[in-house]
């Protein structure tokens, strides 16, 4: 072997080629536009400044690799070489091929895909037609790996097989390279990093850690726990088993009040971000002063001091409020499988004649909630003026409501007789909990170190920014056939001391966010509070049975008013540290990885919870086994979309 320049040496040279392909491919799915007319990716710079450190970290380490068994080898090194060269084309391909997935199926390629696109599948319409409608897009694509192709085997041709001048030196630059890519965006929210994964990064997880598949028994009983759910309602059948929890329903009122509406309420459907049920006047706290225009409502409505939130962060709440389904046990739903077929509550509101819309004060495009609100909303509003390769500003609640009356106002002068179905998602209460300019409460002078202060004034802020669009609400013609919906896409900790045993999972800091719902009382009965258990998969099924929709459906919750006992509602939240059930005001704690960890208390008695064995509540001894077979069966449904048949 000849000895070379080692500026010039096959394995920099070729990862230089793998980084310049993977950033180029990354920067064109970062521009232009889809068939429908939206950007295909919305602020790009802070999606890249996400994806290409975490991409640039993955091609130092394959050098890191090289460089180290070339240093350790003492022959071989054309076959090493050749490995080398086929791996960085491998990760290019792929790549592209993620990218194209994500481009014409907004799905991101995972082991799962592989293995049904690896197929005939691949040539269905469903799959093929998008593709031939783009000749342009795929024709740079393949551009771009056939010239990445090309490069990489000359390199090789050139190169393979010669002596490599210093390559611990230069395995050690690599490593050391490798870490300063990977360790920035370990600073950003985890859903968001999932989002800009490499393809090559999740293959090797999914690969490497294979969630170990229930046994027939296991997924037998899974099946029928899930089934169970819908117990407290009359079931007509399940329509298939292939889609375990696809059925035909019929509704189940409760005595008195609860049949259809005679015309369709409009719905307004308040998601506060970290909503605090700890610190709201219809929560589970000591009654506290932040929203005295909520609490206002609150005694006209009906409220729900022990409602959660089905998961955390806010992509886990997005797909539970919109779906009536769980988040997956691992990924997001709404990220990871945006293919997956579910009930949508827009889409099955504009099946009722409803017009839909979601105004956003953050960025739903970084964890791909805009994917999912621009196919079921006729209209969405989210940006800020200013905002566009770099979203650097959110919208202010102040801002946000204003859009909320505009929109209120436009409706009622061109859709007057149309039922309305608006979702309002706030952002001011988001951690650090920064008081906006403008705020309806005087800031703090210098600003609070306390995180509960600050939170305190954010709230108080957001109150009263959605007063002012309660008070717009009640002078309008339809004010009595109005449902007002106010709960949190999660909770969130401030200056709770966490307790170690259960730190990450979901806990009342991150997830116990109280509810109120205000409507007629012919839908909703008489103001009173239910402290019973409840949560977000409840609020599509309570909306469906207000429109008396008995059509089939694929949902996991109750409606929050049927004759549903008590002891038997139940509610459930994930994340992906742990599983949380509640149940007969007692909570089961499960670790995610391994069901022999958990725990169980007395529901919402602070964030270090006296423990109690399970024969003193009302949990069996193999429920947290069954808990944990429940979101490993159905994040197996969710991996092969088999909630419910795709509509055609």
């Amino acid at each position: 072997m000849n000895s070379r320049d080692s500026r010039l040496d096959l394995p920099a040279r070729v990862c230089a080629i793998l980084a310049i392909g993977q950033c180029v491919a990354l920067g064109m799915q970062s521009v232009g536009h889809d068939p429908s007319g939206h950007p295909l990716q919305v602020s790009p710079v802070n999606a890249l400044m996400l994806q290409v450190p975490l991409y640039l970290y993955l091609v130092c380490l394959v050098a890191a690799v090289w460089y180290a068994a070339a240093a350790i080898l003492r022959c071989g090194h054309r076959i090493l070489d050749a490995l080398g060269a086929a791996t960085a084309l491998g990760m290019l391909f792929v790549t592209v091929l993620d990218l194209g997935m994500q481009r014409f199926r907004g799905e991101r390629l995972s082991l799962s895909q592989v293995a049904t696109y690896g197929s005939s599948n691949v040539l269905s319409s469903e799959w093929i037609l998008p593709v031939l409608d783009a000749r342009g897009p795929v024709f740079v694509n393949v551009m771009l790996l056939v010239v990445g192709a090309v490069l990489i085997v000359r390199a090789w041709r050139a190169g393979a097989g010669a002596r490599i001048a210093h390559p611990v030196r230069h395995a050690v630059v690599a490593g050391v390279l490798a870490g300063l890519f990977w360790a920035p965006p370990q600073f950003a929210y985890y859903h968001q990093r999932d989002m800009a994964r490499s393809p090559i990064a999740i293959l090797l997880e999914q690969w490497l850690y294979p969630r170990p598949p229930l046994t027939p028994a296991e997924a037998e009983q899974a099946r029928e726990a899930l089934r169970a759910q819908f117990s407290g309602a009359r079931v007509d059948g399940w329509l298939d088993a292939r889609y375990p929890i696809w059925r035909r329903g019929q509704r189940s009122p409760s005595p008195g009040f609860g049949a259809a509406a005679a015309a369709p309420p409009d719905i307004v459907l308040f998601v506060v971000e970290s909503l605090r049920g700890r610190d709201v006047g219809w929560g589970f706290g000591p009654s506290r002063d932040n929203t005295p225009h909520l609490d206002s409502l609150a005694r006209e409505s009906i409220t729900f001091p022990h409602y959660i939130a089905s998961g955390e962060p806010s992509p886990r709440g997005f797909i539970s409020i919109h779906a009536g389904v769980w988040d997956h046990g691992q990924l997001f739903i709404v990220a990871n499988r945006p293919e997956l077929a579910v009930d949508e509550l827009p889409q099955r509101l504009r099946q009722h004649g409803y017009h839909t819309e979601a105004l956003f004060g953050g960025n739903p495009a970084f964890d791909n909630q805009l994917t999912w609100a621009r196919r079921s909303y006729d209209h969405v509003s989210f940006e800020e003026r200013g905002n566009a390769l770099f979203y650097f500003r959110t919208t202010p609640d102040r801002v946000l409501m204003d859009v909320a009356l505009t929109r209120l106002a436009i409706h009622d002068r061109e859709r007057a007789g149309q039922p309305l179905f608006l979702y309002v998602a706030s952002n001011g209460t988001h951690t650090p909990y920064a008081l906006e300019e403008g705020a309806a409460v005087a800031p703090d002078v210098p600003v609070s170190e306390d995180r509960q202060r600050r939170y305190d004034l954010a709230l108080r802020n957001v109150d009263a920014q959605i007063g002012r669009v309660v008070a717009a609400l009640r002078a309008r013609p339809r004010w009595r056939n109005t449902v007002i919906i106010v709960v949190g896409d999660h909770s969130d900790r401030t200056t709770e001391p966490a307790d170690p045993r259960w730190r990450g999972m979901p806990t009342d800091a991150q997830v116990a966010t109280a509810a109120l719902v205000y409507g007629p009382s012919a839908l909703v009965g008489q103001p009173r509070v239910l402290p019973y258990t409840a949560s977000h998969v409840d609020l599509m099924p309570t909306m469906l049975s207000w429109l008396g929709d008995t059509s089939t459906a694929a949902l996991m919750g109750r409606d929050l008013f049927d004759s549903t006992a008590v002891e038997a509602r139940e509610a459930v939240s994930v994340n992906s540290r742990g599983y949380r059930l509640d149940r007969g005001g007692f909570t089961l704690m499960v670790d995610s990885r391994d069901p022999s960890v958990f725990g169980a208390w007395r529901s919402f008695t602070g964030e270090r919870p006296a423990t109690l064995p399970l024969a003193e509540t009302p949990f069996a001894p193999d429920e947290p086994a069954r808990l944990h077979a429940r979101l490993q069966y159905w994040s197996a449904l969710v991996d092969r979309n088999l909630v419910r048949p795709p509509t055609r």
